[in-house]
């Protein structure tokens, strides 16, 4: 399976990543998809992150089963047990609800994930691209997709896209 993805950064980072063939790993406790490296499926998200000055174009190359999607009944599914195995660990009243604290918890439910499953090279899920203030039940926000490669070893060619030609 081969997978195209965009990474937003700066030029400076753009062209050491170049130079370097290898991506930094982001190792956070509150990544989305958890610990590895970030792309969008579609440019206009990698324009969007934080403003980029550069876009990153690279294509992944794994097995069709080194392939999760969180979206799909089994990501999620698999996704759901993880997160129950682990609430169940949490004493009571030790759960906090925020914002940043759901990305903490989402993170490790992720790399619970990773760990239990090393076969998996690549985990995909689509987010609200915008933000909101009222919290519904159904979320009709636009979403983004994305995707977390574990290792730069599944990257096999990277070339660099500068904002302004984007533009023509």
């Amino acid at each position: 399976m081969y997978l195209t993805g965009y990474h937003g950064t700066t030029l400076a980072n753009a062209n050491k990543i170049i130079a370097d063939h290898k991506f930094y790993i982001s190792r956070s406790d509150h990544e989305w998809l958890a610990n590895g490296i970030y792309f969008y499926f579609n440019v206009e998200d990698a324009l969007k992150w934080r403003n980029s000055e550069a876009i990153l174009h690279t294509i992944i190359k794994i097995d069709d089963d080194e392939f999760l999607d969180i979206d799909s009944q089994e990501g999620s599914s698999m996704f759901n047990d993880i997160a129950k195995q682990i609430s169940s660990t949490i004493p009571d009243g030790i759960i906090n609800t925020n914002f940043y604290s759901a990305q903490k918890n989402q993170c490790a439910v992720i790399n619970t994930m990773w760990d239990a499953c090393p076969a998996i090279k690549i985990i995909a899920a689509s987010f609200p691209s915008e933000k909101t203030s009222l919290r519904t039940i159904f979320d009709a926000r636009p979403k983004r997709r994305e995707f977390c490669v574990r290792e730069n070893k599944y990257i096999k060619y990277i070339s660099l896209i500068k904002r302004g030609e984007l533009n023509d």
